[in-house]
């Protein structure tokens, strides 16, 4: 196979699982076939794929990728059908739909109430974690062969990221980050749920990052007026001219998480959300519409690897720079009611959730390597609930260690992104000023750092483009300056 061929036919299977995806989760079609997908395409989990792409390390691991997508395809269809259509029994014999239990949980008030979910939700979950064991499996006897047996070697080499190091610099955030985390926590279970930290479960996170008190602020109907009044001052076509499509209606089957569908890059992208208002609607909303500018602004004349495939650090960072302008005092007095102590308040309680879920990823990471590293998945999975309750000081159980898993450490990507994203705001702000989300004079900057797709990995970007280094430092600064 030529190198032009493979990225022909890996350019048309891109389109066909974007869309397959926006289709499903977005409740426009209630099975998925990615198994057949991938039978028409079963050249490119093949040999000669793998010997053509060799040199390219965005287009080798996209061609491991692909073998493994393949492989597992049908269990992915599976999973699919599963949460599609799976109820949760509560112990009153009321019922719900697998799909919102977790909004229910985040919306519940009434602790008893909340665990009753969170529980009845874990007993439902011995179907889907039998299919993510045998998935994981399989995944393992492609992968692991790349290095040497050693499957966490393998996805280092695969990526380009040392595993190893990214792990030092999590376990080095959460020693300094740790005791003004756990003196924050300590502070907010007592005076909003009357709860110390080892009594909290991690449903008892969910509702107490929620944000439920500002509910008036964040209007499920403002959020995209919002969104398009603030691009258009910045500059930027919140539509695209058409290639940002939104979904923003609800939907019976739609996937209660947002999420950025691209199917043709840079031509047909969707941002699909469920809303129903609040701060975590609108900070959804905003990490997938970086994503959806992303995609839609890339560079035509970039190569297939370089517009769909690459170090997904980088969209992630632009995610989350877009999804951050909501932790900025001049952003919130623009364009919301919050003023004064309250919105001294909100700042206060988004930036510990912030700290929140860094740390949870630096956690899951440590875990996701144990994982990998263990004789048996059981043996790695058992560490599970003990790293995360320590990472976030949440009581986490062990029957989510299989689920709450990403492929391929893609907590990886997630945690070089918030190291980038620190790097592009200040680079951003250091040149157009605090409100560069509104000045029409970084428009053009913001375009030509998009316009580059994925060319650069988290990295070489930072280094090249911006001059810094990644690191955790200023995300650590920010977090003490404000929690202090």
């Amino acid at each position: 196979m030529m190198l032009e061929d493979l990225r022909a036919r890996g350019e048309r299977l891109s389109e066909e699982l974007g869309r397959e995806s926006y289709l499903a989760g977005a409740g426009l079609k209630a099975d998925t076939d990615f198994a057949g997908i991938f039978a028409r395409y079963a050249d490119l989990a093949g040999e000669e794929a793998w010997e053509a792409a060799h040199g390219h390390r965005a287009l080798f691991e996209w061609a491991v990728d692909n073998r493994v997508a393949r492989a597992v395809a049908a269990l992915d269809d599976r999973l699919h059908a599963w949460e599609a259509g799976a109820e949760v029994v509560l112990p009153t014999g009321e019922r719900l739909p697998y799909q919102r239990v977790a909004i229910a949980i985040a919306n519940e008030p009434r602790r008893e109430r909340r665990l009753m979910l969170d529980h009845a939700r874990r007993r439902a979950l011995g179907e889907p974690a039998a299919i993510r064991r045998e998935r994981l499996a399989r995944e393992r006897e492609i992968v692991a062969p790349l290095g040497g047996g050693d499957y966490v070697a393998a996805r280092a080499s695969l990526s380009g990221i040392d595993l190893d190091a990214l792990l030092e610099a999590c376990d080095a955030l959460l020693a300094a980050t740790g005791d003004l985390y756990r003196d924050t926590l300590k502070a907010r279970l007592r005076a909003e749920l009357d709860l110390a930290p080892g009594d909290a479960e991690r449903a008892d996170g969910a509702y107490l990052f929620r944000g439920a008190a500002y509910d008036d602020v964040f209007g499920a109907g403002d959020l995209e007026p919002t969104a398009r009044r603030q691009l258009a001052e910045l500059g930027l076509d919140a539509a695209a001219s058409g290639r940002i499509r939104y979904d923003t209606g609800e939907r019976e089957r739609k996937r209660p998480r947002a999420f950025c569908a691209p199917v043709r890059v840079p031509d047909e992208v969707y941002l699909v959300i469920r809303p129903h208002g609040g701060y975590v609607d609108y900070r959804a909303f905003w990490h997938e519409l970086g994503h959806a500018l992303h995609f839609a602004n890339a560079s035509r004349d970039l190569a297939f690897e370089h517009r769909w495939l690459g170090d997904n650090s980088v969209t992630e960072a632009y995610a989350m720079l877009f999804e951050h302008v909501l932790l900025v005092s001049e952003w919130l007095t623009r364009y919301t009611i919050l003023r004064g102590d309250r919105l001294r308040a909100f700042l206060r309680a988004q930036l510990f959730a912030y700290l929140a879920i860094v740390r949870r990823y630096a956690a899951k990471l440590r875990y996701e390597v144990e994982l990998h590293r263990a004789p048996s998945l059981e043996a790695g999975a058992s560490r599970y609930a003990e790293i995360l309750t320590t990472g976030t000081g949440f009581r986490y159980a062990s029957e989510d260690a299989l689920l709450d898993l990403d492929d391929g450490f893609y907590a990886a990507r997630y945690l070089r992104a918030w190291q980038l994203e620190a790097t592009l705001r200040s680079h951003l702000t250091e040149r157009f000023d605090v409100d560069w989300f509104r000045n029409p004079r970084a428009g053009p900057a913001v375009l030509d750092l998009l316009a580059r797709g994925q060319k650069d990995d988290a990295a070489t970007l930072a280094r090249g483009a911006l001059g810094r280094p990644l690191g955790f430092a200023p995300l650590v600064a920010a977090c003490e300056a404000a929690l202090a």
